[in-house]
């Protein structure tokens, strides 16, 4: 196993609790986003939109979001919006990512969406790199029209991800998958088998 395949199958997420100061650094932040500039992009629309926030913002972050989440009148649970808010207390730094989506294109808002989605873990790769960790948190709760205000989104931006980024406070290993337990290859119609087998399978097992 060469050095890459190695770095590539120890990446880990680093939940909040496991992460502490310091947070990459103006410069190092810098260079974890320039490696999301060669994120797969169909197109070359660069459908991206990251948003940095320090952890001396993240307190006055927490606040505005949760008045927010309060006038809003919405059905997001309470108890997720606070579980939320415990979350991005407790974070180093933190990047929201959004597709930014190009309209009109020739290119499908889901390919744009994907794209986004993708430098997530450029992100995480290039932070892990640099010896950062991080985890990748869902976006539900900024989806209200005054969240999206409050963070400065237009109608173009589609969140699809809060990063998490901080130094680990201790490193740690984590068991893989199989590969074999999710691969295939096609021998014909509704005819698969087990990658790095002979033994054909129906098509069933991939559903």
């Amino acid at each position: 196993m060469n050095t890459l395949q190695q770095f590539l199958n120890q990446r880990v997420s680093y939940h909040v609790h496991e992460l502490s100061l310091p947070a990459p650094n103006t410069q190092q932040m810098t260079d974890i986003l320039q490696a999301a500039m060669s994120t797969p992009d169909h197109g070359k629309l660069k459908p991206w939109h990251f948003l940095v926030i320090k952890q001396t913002r993240i307190e006055e972050l927490i606040s505005l979001l949760q008045t927010a989440w309060q006038q809003s009148n919405s059905e997001l649970d309470p108890q997720r919006a606070k579980r939320l808010a415990s979350y991005l207390k407790q974070a180093p730094s933190i990047v929201l990512v959004s597709a930014e989506i190009n309209e009109p294109s020739p290119i499908s808002k889901q390919d744009q969406v994907f794209s986004a989605a993708a430098a997530c873990q450029m992100i995480l790769l290039a932070a892990d790199a640099l010896g950062f960790g991080g985890v990748w948190y869902s976006t539900d709760a900024v989806e209200l029209p005054n969240v999206r205000q409050l963070l400065g989104l237009q109608n173009k931006h589609q969140p699809v991800g809060f990063l998490v980024l901080g130094s680990p406070i201790s490193k740690r290993e984590k068991a893989r998958a199989n590969v074999s337990d999710h691969s295939f290859e096609w021998l014909g119609a509704a005819n698969v088998s087990p990658w790095g087998e002979t033994k054909s399978a129906n098509q069933e097992r991939l559903k």
